[in-house]
């Protein structure tokens, strides 16, 4: 790496097939305007909405993805922070929905990014303790702390007999563990396509949903296109008091549901970045009991801290979703495996969160 130029992984544009690799290439180090701030990516995550992005299921335009990490200021600007501070990356703006690290701007999956002086006037830039460059916590704050503003959601409006987990990626499966910490904790249904999981299609489903106790709460985080499969399945079969916190992401437009057509990627925005609190929800009467819908997108920077807190100080905490770490090198080799493969594995296991290691304090 010179001064002018950084190593990054790359996405290389689709072939003839639509299918698309990366790959590790030297590309041009931005300059900065007046208030941003340039980073050094340290450690930093490949999540779900990475894959979805790689897959060709959403049509974010930045060939540099990445938006979970830990990386150290090189350039500071007007943010106040001190060069070689340590810092996460909020990657929701809580007001401008333009700014999507790693979706519309260059993401940390490089060994510079730069931040714009907007998202660092809004507080998007959050300091963390110098032992939170490592993998686990690294790569894990950002979904921890989208579980636990899920679960707190969940238990400011109830308190379930039954969950239900839909989606047994990284999200699905910190939501489940956090879950599984309360005493007595819920009876707990993950649905998914791990050898712990109900499969989606599993004929015997139905029943399963049919028998839990209420009031039932359940936790969405699907890919985006099975959000409202999950969502209609539920509605159809969890009889009684249903409340569904709407994780993962889905298309605008009404879902059809059996208490009436709802948009509910307008009720899952209304909680973003961790506000309002407390949440808005909203319920509807059906036939065979109350839905109490909501969701959220984004979190806090104080969100982040605290899920940064719990991962440096529980040690076991998310080691069982923190499945691959690799270097640079290592993750395009990875990334390219799953891409031409059928099935989400490399290694002989199945990848959940990667964490890649791309560098040093500088």
């Amino acid at each position: 790496m010179s001064a002018a130029t950084h190593r990054a992984l790359v996405r290389r544009p689709a072939d003839s097939s639509g299918r698309t690799l990366v790959e590790v290439a030297e590309v041009r180090t931005p300059r900065l305007d007046p208030g941003d701030v340039l980073l050094a990516p340290a450690v930093v995550g490949i999540c779900g909405t990475d894959w979805q992005i790689l897959r060709g299921l959403r049509d974010d335009p930045s060939p540099v993805l990445g938006h979970e990490g830990v990386a150290h200021v090189v350039e500071p600007g007007d943010s106040g922070l001190a060069a070689g501070t340590p810092v996460t990356v909020n990657p929701t703006h809580p007001e401008d929905p333009s700014f999507l690290l790693g979706h519309n701007l260059p993401g940390l999956w490089a060994e510079r990014t730069r931040i714009p002086a907007a998202a660092v006037r809004a507080g998007l830039v959050v300091p963390v303790p110098a032992d939170a460059a490592r993998p686990r916590v690294a790569a894990l704050a950002e979904p921890l702390a989208a579980a636990r503003y899920g679960a707190r959601i969940v238990r400011h409006t109830l308190r379930p007999a039954a969950l239900v987990v839909w989606g047994d990626g990284i999200v699905g499966r910190l939501a489940r563990e956090l879950w599984r910490t309360e005493e007595p904790g819920p009876r707990t249904l993950l649905v998914g396509h791990g050898d712990d999981a109900v499969d989606p299609h599993d004929a015997d489903l139905p029943r399963l949903l049919a028998g839990l106790p209420s009031p039932v709460a359940a936790v969405i985080c699907t890919p985006r296109t099975g959000t409202r499969e999950a969502l209609t399945t539920l509605d159809r079969y969890v009889p009684g008091t249903l409340l569904v916190d709407v994780h993962a992401g889905l298309p605008s437009g009404p879902v059809p549901l059996t208490a009436g057509d709802i948009d509910v990627a307008a009720l899952r925005t209304a909680n973003c970045g961790g506000a309002p609190w407390p949440p808005r929800g909203e319920e509807f009467a059906r036939p065979h009991g109350r839905l109490l819908l909501c969701g959220h997108r984004g979190v806090s920077g104080d969100q982040l801290r605290d899920a940064v807190e719990l991962l440096r100080t529980t040690p076991r905490l998310g080691e069982q979703v923190l499945t691959h770490e690799v270097g640079l090198e290592e993750a395009a080799d990875l990334v390219n495996t799953v891409l031409t493969t059928s099935r989400r594995r490399a290694d002989d296991r199945r990848v959940l969160k990667t964490a890649i290691r791309v560098g040093s304090r500088p």
